[in-house]
């Protein structure tokens, strides 16, 4: 998976990537598990679905962390995403904290492309040397 025209694939951008979204990963394994108090007191308590959606999350989550350095990493993180938007029909408070990290995750993405957007115009002005 290599950019075109920028000098290392893009190689240099995704390992920056991966600090920014290991971090937010893990800012989500925590916040999650802690949406199951709000959904006791807010939504009327807790019932299997929502105590199991929950530990799906956070365990892919945790997975997600470990394994994101693999070309499928970004894919499972984002996929991730989805599942916690898509936990709106188990409890709008998952929903919420779903389209948090969303836009969350929208905004790193892209701040990423925008960095392998300007690293190829760089590499096609000719590196350093142009101005």
């Amino acid at each position: 998976m290599t950019e075109p025209g920028v000098p290392d694939g893009g190689a240099a951008a995704r390992k920056a990537f991966r600090g920014p979204a290991s971090a937010c990963l893990s800012l989500e394994v925590v916040t999650v598990p802690l949406g199951l108090l709000v959904m006791d007191k807010v939504e009327g308590g807790l019932t299997p679905a929502k105590i199991a959606w929950v530990v799906v999350l956070t365990l892919g989550m945790i997975v997600a962390i470990a394994t994101f350095s693999r070309p499928w990493g970004l894919p499972l993180a984002l996929g991730l995403q989805v599942l916690m938007l898509l936990g709106w029909v188990v409890s709008p408070s998952l929903g919420v904290l779903g389209l948090v990290f969303c836009l969350v995750w929208a905004l790193m993405l892209w701040m990423r492309h925008e960095v392998l957007r300007r690293q190829r115009e760089f590499a096609q002005r000719g590196g350093a040397g142009a101005e």
